[in-house]
């Protein structure tokens, strides 16, 4: 148990150590936690500058005792503040909003200050901002009235219910301000004022009122009707008070007359009194007419008086009487039928009286009666014959010599003979109390042990004080050890063990039994050697429990601070690893095209996604020029742009054998790829990126692509897996069919489709394998106006053929440019071409039919997309090479060359 409550000590001591530092308590303040609030003491520091308490959850601030000079406005902040004590300071004024905030506020001490009147209070405005102020104390301010005739000097509250005004130098008191400005007021203190007058304070809320130590001489009957719901009159230590005036209440339960010297007493105009004090004043004789009107009285202080005569019929008509007080008085005896009548009487104090003999009463609910202090000598055998509920009786301080050996009590628990004079007692002293529990003999003049058998028939008897006695230590004394074994033996009784000392022989004086024979007591008691080994067995268990303590505590401590660095790293790694994905995402949706698909999507973009995606800058001419980056791009665009008359067959146009090989490859197997059958293969190879992010597979001794190529309709596996080089392809042995096309003359700046590469105008001049060989050209019909065609030469085929040799360089001339010159005549007008017609016969009907010839043609044209970039710049004049004289003038229009296609 001991050690358990170490523990508890410990630990609560170390709790409290870690809420204290936790909460930051100022450094002149000491904090504390009762149940869920937090109390601060800042008492009797000297303070002169109100401590800073930042956040606290403060409910009682106890700031008494300081040196503080105005009140504190800024602690309106602490919404929680409900207790706030500034008694005992030099506070000289209260602004009119000094309160405004304090909404909890329920208990405000302002005792003991420097305010000199009202006026310094502001009482009219001041309280009246707090809202939930109960409890308000101005005791120890010279105030100097209390009235209600001027409005400024009038205290107004509408929650207050409490309010002090203790040793203010009050000399006048009246006026209604009780029923204006406090309407809820239920207790008034006013003790300690020199009150000359007493006026009328009516009021219908008030309750309790305080008028102790005054120096009244009497209360106005006026005063007490004025106040109906009066409860408690406290008139005590008004010397000079006498109620002359028939006072009546029928609302009063208390009333405190104490130490007024009053030689009588009227209380018949208090019918509802319950509580009675009248003691320190001189009454001398109770009788029957006392309380005759008082029935419902349930407590009756009548100590301290003078009182010698009690009539058998003064208690009679108190029924309800549970407590009587009449110790210090003169009271020389009782009759034995004085308390018949109180059935309800449990508690009788006649300490302190002059009865020299306990005789015999008779109650029926009398349980506790106290002659301490009497001058008692003898008792009577039967005098507890007629007590049948005794519980406690109290004879100490008497002067009984010898307690009677047949007195009997069936209910009697403790009895007190301590500071008596006592000798010794008989076997058959207390073998009449069987329910004996409690038995005092100490301060008496006990000699002799006292023969444990006498106990014999105390069945219950557990507390025994034997201490303060002149004990003869004969430590040889058979009697004696068995008295002193009967005391010790669990459960001990002896409760003053420590305390028992013997006085004679010489050399035991003043030494404890223990010590004296504890050397001969072996057998039956305990060595001071055995005392010491428990004892240090006991501290070094103790020792042993506090480092154990210490140690567990170090250890939780430790892991603890383990687990939570462990975590704290988790936390920072775990925001950091987020932080880079968010950055890496960002980047991610920086870099893409504004309105390309997200990469996490596989299907393909809808019809209306694929009109909003970004177009191509320039026609693409082949694979390559997709997978380009950005820069080599630009590089071939700027020099396209310097040099737009430069050879078709520079470096803009020629590919990389290999990645030529590759785009083609790829556009050749796409269809049977998507139909091949992909079996499970090892893989044994890795993907390289290029810097255009294209997929291939590594060189070094791979075969087969990686297991994510699969789904992109590549190359099917068995092809892959049979793939030994590019030399062994199937398409090297394949030759693409070239078709050339024929030189024309006449065209449009829509010329790319395929009616102008069967114009049978122009002459076959491609292989004999081409499949335009075979076609027969029409029969042209040339009008009358017609051109004479410009000198035709072979141009490049369509179709490049890259697996023959390098082509020879061609001389360069005016027809190698990009762009041709094509003249035709100028037909200003259908109308025109309706009279040239019209004139001409025959010949301007061909005319208008090779016209709408041209015209289908230019819009079939339309319909197609352009194949190439067409620049809008004109040629140069080619007059010198037509040979035609004629004065008019035909349109020089530009056209590019024929883009080259592959054919598979």
């Amino acid at each position: 148990m001991f050690k358990l409550s170490y523990y508890l000590t410990i630990t609560l001591l170390l709790y409290s150590a870690t809420l204290t530092s936790a909460l930051n308590c100022p450094q002149n303040c000491k904090c504390l936690w009762v149940l869920d609030s937090l109390s601060v003491d800042c008492s009797r520091k000297g303070l002169t500058v109100y401590p800073s308490f930042s956040d606290l959850p403060i409910d009682h601030l106890d700031l008494s005792g300081n040196n503080f000079d105005h009140f504190p406005t800024q602690l309106a902040d602490i919404e929680s503040l409900v207790y706030l004590d500034l008694s005992n300071n030099n506070i000289t004024h209260v602004e009119a909003n000094a309160l405004l905030g304090f909404t909890a506020l329920r208990v405000l001490l302002l005792a003991n200050n420097s305010f000199s009147n009202w006026l310094d209070l502001n009482p009219s405005v001041a309280f009246r901002n707090a809202i939930s102020l109960k409890h308000l104390s101005l005791s120890g301010n010279n105030l100097q009235i209390f009235t209600g005739y001027k409005t400024e000097k009038t205290l107004v509250s509408e929650t207050l219910t409490d309010l002090e005004l203790a040793n203010c130098g009050i000399t006048t008191v009246g006026g209604d301000h009780l029923i204006n400005g406090l309407p809820s007021l239920d207790r008034l203190v006013l003790s300690g004022n020199a009150l000359i007058t007493l006026n009328n304070i009516p009021s219908a809320t008030l309750r309790v009122l305080e008028l102790s130590n005054c120096s009244l001489l009497r209360v106005p009957a006026a005063l007490i009707e004025s106040l109906p719901n009066l409860e408690t009159l406290n008139v005590s230590w008004n010397f000079a008070l006498e109620f002359k005036d028939p006072l009546i209440s029928e609302t009063l339960l208390e009333l405190d007359a104490s130490f007024c010297n009053l030689d009588g007493v009227n209380l018949s105009g208090f019918p509802s009194l319950a509580r009675a004090r009248l003691r320190g004043n001189m009454l001398r004789t109770l009788d029957e007419y006392t309380f005759a009107n008082n029935s419902q009285l349930q407590t009756v202080d009548l100590a301290r008086n003078s009182i010698r005569n009690i009539q058998p019929d003064a208690f009679i008509k108190l029924k309800h009487l549970t407590t009587l007080d009449l110790s210090y008085n003169e009271i020389a005896r009782l009759d034995k039928n004085l308390f018949r009548a109180n059935d309800v009487l449990v508690s009788l104090n006649l300490s302190r009286n002059v009865m020299e003999k306990f005789t015999k009463l008779v109650s029926n609910s009398l349980r506790e009666i106290n002659f301490s202090g009497c001058e008692v000598i003898a008792i009577d055998s039967n005098a507890l014959t007629g007590l049948s509920v005794l519980q406690r009786l109290d004879l100490s301080k008497t002067l009984i010599k010898e307690f009677p050996a047949n007195m009997r009590s069936e209910t009697l628990q403790k009895l007190d003979l301590s500071n008596c004079k006592l000798t010794g007692v008989r076997n058959s002293t207390f073998s009449g109390f069987p329910e004996l529990a409690w038995l005092l003999l100490n301060g008496n003049r006990f000699t002799n042990p006292i023969p444990a058998s006498y106990f014999r028939l105390n069945h219950y008897l557990d507390a025994i004080w034997l201490s303060d006695n002149p004990w003869i230590c004969d430590c040889h004394d058979i009697t004696f050890i068995d008295f002193y074994d009967y005391l010790t033996a669990p459960p001990q009784k002896l409760k003053d063990r420590s305390n028992l000392r013997c006085a004679s022989p010489a050399q035991f004086y003043g030494k404890t039994w223990e010590s004296a024979c504890g050397s001969i007591w072996i057998p039956n008691g305990h060595t001071s050697k055995a005392e010491k080994a428990w004892t240090v067995i006991m501290f070094s268990l103790l020792a042993a429990g506090a480092g154990f303590l210490v140690v567990s505590l170090l250890k939780k401590y430790i892991k603890h601070r383990k687990r939570r660095r462990d975590r704290d790293e988790y936390r920072q790694n775990r925001d950091e690893m987020m932080e880079i994905r968010e950055q890496n995402q960002r980047m991610l949706e920086d870099t893409g095209t504004p309105n390309a698909p997200s990469p996490y999507e596989t299907n393909l973009p809808s019809y209306e996604d694929a009109i909003r995606m970004p177009k191509l800058e320039r026609p693409i001419k082949s694979m390559v020029d997709l997978t380009e980056s950005g820069h080599m791009r630009r590089t071939k665009l700027r020099r396209s742009q310097t040099n737009p008359d430069g050879d078709m067959e520079d470096g803009d146009l020629m590919l990389d054998d290999r990645q030529r090989f590759r785009s083609e490859e790829m556009l050749s197997n796409r269809v049977k790829e998507r139909t091949a059958n992909i079996m499970p293969f090892a893989r044994t190879g890795y993907v390289e990126y290029s810097n255009s992010r294209s997929r291939r597979l590594s060189a070094e001794g791979t075969r087969f692509p990686a297991a994510h190529l699969k789904s992109q309709n590549l190359q099917s596996a068995e092809k892959i897996a049979n793939f030994q080089g590019y030399e062994h392809s199937p398409y090297t042995k394949r030759r693409p069919k070239v078709a050339e096309i024929p030189p024309f003359k006449r065209a449009t700046m829509r010329t790319d489709s395929v009616e102008f590469l069967t114009d049978p105008e122009y002459e076959d001049h491609s292989k004999p394998g081409s499949p335009f060989a075979r076609r027969k050209p029409k029969s042209p019909t040339t009008p009358s106006c017609a051109v004479s065609p410009v000198t035709s030469r072979p141009l490049a085929p369509a179709v490049e053929d890259y697996f023959g040799g390098t082509p020879k360089a061609r001389v360069s001339s005016s027809d190698d440019s990009d762009f041709q010159l094509v003249v035709e005549p100028e037909i200003s007008s259908i109308a025109e071409l309706h009279n040239t017609s019209s004139s001409g016969g025959g010949a301007g009907e061909a005319s208008a039919n090779l016209e709408r010839g041209r015209r289908k043609k230019r819009l079939n044209s339309t319909s197609r997309r352009a194949s190439g970039s067409f620049t809008a710049a004109a040629a140069a004049a080619a007059a010198d090479e037509t040979s035609s004289s004629s004065s008019d003038r035909e349109p020089i229009v530009v056209v590019h060359k024929p883009m080259r296609e592959t054919l598979f």
